[in-house]
């Protein structure tokens, strides 16, 4: 978890900041409060924050000087200001001394939660201490995400009131919206490992968001599809209701993400034809039209029945096919893989669009590298340093080497699954224990190396760890550190600093601090 003081001299804010979030689904716990810079600067060495969120305008020590303080002496905490519209020149002063980010009142609590994700690793740190205990008991619920996804995905003539009781609706006007998340500027296009890896992280931070926002007269259910976008399944009480549905959630919240982060969220929803039973045709409807890669955050596909010719899109990766797919890599089915990607070419190979064979070619792909991310394994592990698939594929010439390339990275990455151990879970924790006992020395060891070694992605290496070990990788880190500082200090004669730096700190007051967290009494206490 990712420790938080919050700081402000006027009780009702800090009321409101205690509980205008559920801290805890978001990776953070308020550690401590004070109520001036001053108490703040005291309680510092104490709970060692990862994060100080202050006011400006205080007595005794103002946010400023509280600021200075904090950067100059304790250089892993990461300061926020709030601060009023009246106060917005100090807060630019503020960023110049060291401040990370601002953000000014009146404020949604979206952007709060932004501004502290996106600091240096806390985004890690969120999805490595958050589990799905927290989100909502339907929607986090396995067995019922199964059921969501093959109501998009499969073929199936099932009744209206069968699909409502299976997912355990009552109400009866449905709409689907999908969500579909990329860098500002870049459009929705096949990633590198790293970015969709990063862009699969906030779009499980952006899930959690929406189920705060989402207020409807009826139910809902939110889930994530095969390629990790976020898809929603509203369900009216009245239709009258939905018609009036503008999707201003979706609206504001794509809004305050592209304030804040380098991201556009963009939102397609619409009106299934036939009920519940329409929504796999119209999810792939919603699918093509944000492959259009338009500007707008939201747009709402419904339309006159009459309009057919409005519904017309590319086509892409069939439905079935995805599903397919998935289950191939699940199961590790190279074969079946093949014959898959190969029926796939064999629809299309009479059609003359290229549209049609880039779409088909990013759906592939696409469910590859999500599926490959979500197992925990690191791309660069199974086909090499610097791979990039979207690079590879754009050079070749004819759809016939796109379908033998797409077979062959299916098929190596199932062969590279399989030479894999069954318990990969545990040795994946037990490798990582093993590699922090030998490099706890170097100062700039970090989670990077150890997946980079272990040839997992950082995420799953964090989930899995903090799974089976019951605490997180750099708790371990830290505890093994001091355990290993208390030996030195206890059976040597080296000095403090050298202790710091054979533990793998290089600013032994820094070291001290953390020391006497752990421990409760300071080194040198230890020592007499």
């Amino acid at each position: 978890m990712n420790k938080i003081m919050i700081v402000d001299d006027m009780p009702i804010f800090l009321e409101y900041l205690r509980g205008c979030i559920d801290w805890e689904i978001y990776g953070f716990e308020i550690c401590c409060e004070a109520h001036d810079g001053k108490e703040a600067l005291e309680k510092m060495e104490e709970y060692l924050p990862d994060v100080v969120l202050t006011d400006i305008t205080m007595p005794y020590l103002n946010g400023l000087e509280l600021s200075e303080e904090i950067v100059k002496n304790y250089p892993d905490t990461a300061v926020i200001l709030i601060t009023g519209n009246n106060e917005f020149e100090y807060a630019r002063k503020a960023v110049k001394i060291g401040v990370c980010d601002y953000i000014v009142k009146p404020f949604e609590k979206e952007e709060l939660i932004l501004s502290l994700l996106k600091l240096k690793d806390n985004m890690a740190k969120a999805v490595e201490s958050t589990s799905s205990e927290k989100e909502d008991s339907v929607n986090s619920d396995y067995r019922m995400e199964e059921k969501l996804r093959r109501l998009i995905y499969a073929e199936g003539s099932e009744s209206d009131e069968n699909i409502q009781r299976e997912l355990g609706l009552s109400e009866g006007y449905p709409l689907l919206a999908v969500c579909k998340l990329a860098k500002s500027g870049k459009g929705v296009s096949i990633s590198s490992e790293a970015e969709r890896e990063e862009l699969m992280n906030w779009e499980q931070m952006f899930a959690r968001m929406l189920r705060g926002r989402i207020e409807i007269d009826g139910e809902y259910r939110l889930f994530h599809d095969y390629e990790s976008n976020i898809v929603v399944l509203l369900s009216f009480r009245k239709k009258e209701a939905r018609d009036q549905y503008k999707g201003y959630e979706f609206t504001d919240l794509a809004q305050i993400i592209k304030n804040q982060l380098e991201m556009e969220m963009h939102t397609c929803f619409g009106e299934p034809r036939d009920g519940f039973s329409g929504v796999r045709a119209l999810y792939e409807k919603l699918l093509n039209k944000l492959s259009e890669k338009g500007t707008e955050a939201v747009y709402d596909l419904r339309v006159p029945a009459k309009s057919e010719d409005k519904w017309k899109v590319a086509p892409q990766i069939s439905l079935d096919a995805v599903l397919r797919l998935n289950h191939d890599l699940e199961t590790l089915q190279a074969d079946d893989a093949e014959e898959t990607i190969k029926g796939i070419w064999d629809r299309i190979s009479q059609g003359d669009s290229p549209m049609s064979d880039v779409n088909i070619l990013a759906g592939a792909v696409s469910v590859l590298l999500t599926n490959t991310i979500q197992a925990g394994f690191s791309m660069e592990a199974i086909y090499g340093k610097g791979f990039s698939p979207e690079r590879e594929l754009m050079q070749l010439k004819t759809r016939e080497e796109m379908r033998d390339k797409i077979i062959e990275l299916y098929r190596t990455r199932i062969e590279f699954q399989k030479g894999r151990s069954t318990s990969k879970s545990h040795s994946i924790s037990v490798a990582a224990k093993e590699y922090i006992e030998k490099n706890y020395s170097n100062n700039q060891l970090s989670i990077a190396d150890i997946s980079g070694e272990l040839l997992v992605n950082q995420t799953y290496l964090r989930k899995m760890f903090k799974e089976e070990m019951n605490m997180t990788l750099q708790e371990y880190m830290t505890s093994f550190r001091m355990q290993e500082a208390k030996r030195l200090i206890l059976e040597t004669d080296e000095k403090l600093v050298e202790v710091a730096e054979n533990v793998g700190y290089s600013d032994v007051s820094y070291f001290s601090n953390c020391f006497k967290k752990f421990y409760g009494v300071s080194p040198r206490s230890m020592k007499k």
